[in-house]
C-alpha cells in the first residue's frame, strides 16, 4: 500500500502562523506536523508516500525528507492552482494506481486501530472506506450509514440511515476510484465523487472507530493540540546548554536539546521550547510554545501564547 498526505492548502485559518511556515511543517514537539500521520501509516507497514504541495513546496520537501530519512520514500506532486481533496488525489493518480492506498490530511494527528479498518475494507470489498469517529458534540458534518456500514449520505439533510460520526480525513481507497474523480480540475472528494457514487449504490463504506483526532486548524487549535500531545510526557530533560543551575523546569515540558535556557528561567508546566529558541534570564513560560529561533526576553512572561521569531500570538 501507499499513503498520501494531503498538504496543498493555504493554511488560512492558521494565520498569522502560516505566514511564517506552511501548516504541514509547523513544529510539533520537534517534528513537522505532517510527520505524525506519516509515522502512523508507517507503523502499518506503508513505506512509500505521496504529498501534494502548493505553498512553499521546496521548504516542505526539505523538512519532510529531512524527517523521513532513508527509511521512507516520499514523492511530491505540485499544484500551481490548488486542486482540492478530489483533484489533488486525481493529480497524483500515476503514483497511486498500483493498488490499495490510504489518504490522510497533513494538518491533523489521527490514530485508530488501522488493522481492523483494513480488514473491514477488504471484507466488504469496498471501493472506499472512510474512517469515522463519534461526534457527540455534533461539531462536524455528519456521515449517514446504513446496514453493514454502507454510507447513505452526507450532511444534515441526508435523511436515510443512522447518523454515525464525522469523517476524520482518513480513507482506504481502491485505485478504481481514480476514474470517478472529475479530471484535470479542482474538486471536493465528498461532494463531487462520493455523493454521486453513494446515489448509485456504489460500495462506499464508513468504518466507525475511535482513537486520537487532534486538529491544528487555528492558532488556538495548534496550541491546544500540541499541549495535549505533550501531556503524556512525564519527565523533563534540561538541555545541555542550560546556563547554570538556576533554571526551574516543571513538567510536562518539551525542550529541544538545541534550546537555550538562561539562569533564572522558569519553564513549565505545559511548555514547548523548540530547536534554537531562547528563554532569557528570569523569563517564564507556561502553556506556551516557543518556535525555532524565538527569543523570550529577560524577565518576560509567556502564558497561553505562541512566540515565533517575528510575532507573539495570544492563543489560550
Amino acid at each position: 500500500m501507499r499513503g498520501m498526505i494531503l498538504a496543498a492548502g493555504l493554511g488560512t485559518r492558521l494565520r498569522p502562523l502560516s505566514y511564517e511556515l506552511p501548516k504541514p511543517v509547523v513544529p510539533v514537539l520537534g517534528r513537522p506536523l505532517c510527520s505524525y500521520n506519516m509515522e502512523f501509516l508507517r507503523r502499518t507497514g506503508i513505506r512509500t508516500f505521496v504529498m501534494n504541495l502548493h505553498t512553499h513546496p521546496k521548504l516542505i520537501q526539505q523538512r519532510v525528507t529531512g524527517w523521513a530519512g532513508k527509511g521512507v520514500r516520499v514523492d511530491f506532486t505540485l499544484e500551481p492552482v490548488i486542486l482540492g481533496t478530489g483533484g489533488g488525489i486525481w493529480n497524483a493518480r500515476e503514483l497511486l494506481k498500483g493498488g490499495t492506498f490510504v489518504t490522510m490530511n497533513g494538518d491533523t494527528v489521527v490514530s485508530f486501530p488501522f488493522a481492523s479498518a483494513l480488514a473491514f475494507h477488504r471484507e466488504k470489498k469496498a471501493l472506499a472506506t472512510l474512517i469515522l469517529f463519534p461526534d457527540t458534540a455534533k461539531r462536524y458534518t455528519p456521515i449517514w450509514v446504513g446496514e453493514e456500514g454502507r454510507i447513505t449520505g452526507f450532511g444534515n439533510e441526508a435523511g436515510e440511515g443512522t447518523r454515525s460520526g464525522f469523517y476524520t480525513g482518513c480513507q482506504i481507497v481502491e485505485p478504481a476510484l481514480l476514474a470517478r474523480i472529475p479530471p484535470a480540475r479542482a474538486s471536493c472528494i465528498i461532494r463531487e465523487t462520493y455523493t454521486p457514487l453513494v446515489a448509485e449504490g456504489a460500495p462506499v463504506f464508513g468504518f466507525l472507530s475511535s482513537g486520537r483526532f487532534q486538529e491544528f486548524g487555528t492558532p488556538a487549535d495548534y496550541l491546544e493540540g500540541t499541549l495535549a500531545m505533550l501531556s503524556g510526557k512525564k519527565q523533563a530533560v534540561k538541555p545541555p546548554d542550560a546556563d547554570g543551575d538556576g533554571v526551574t523546569i516543571i513538567p510536562p515540558v518539551y525542550i529541544s536539546p538545541k534550546a537555550k535556557l538562561t539562569r533564572g528561567a522558569r519553564v513549565g508546566p505545559s511548555a514547548v521550547i523548540e530547536d534554537g529558541a531562547t528563554v532569557a534570564e528570569g523569563a517564564s513560560v507556561s502553556r506556551s510554545i516557543l518556535w525555532p529561533g524565538a527569543v523570550l526576553p529577560a524577565g518576560e512572561e509567556l502564558a497561553g501564547a505562541i512566540l515565533t521569531p517575528r510575532r507573539r500570538i495570544q492563543a489560550g
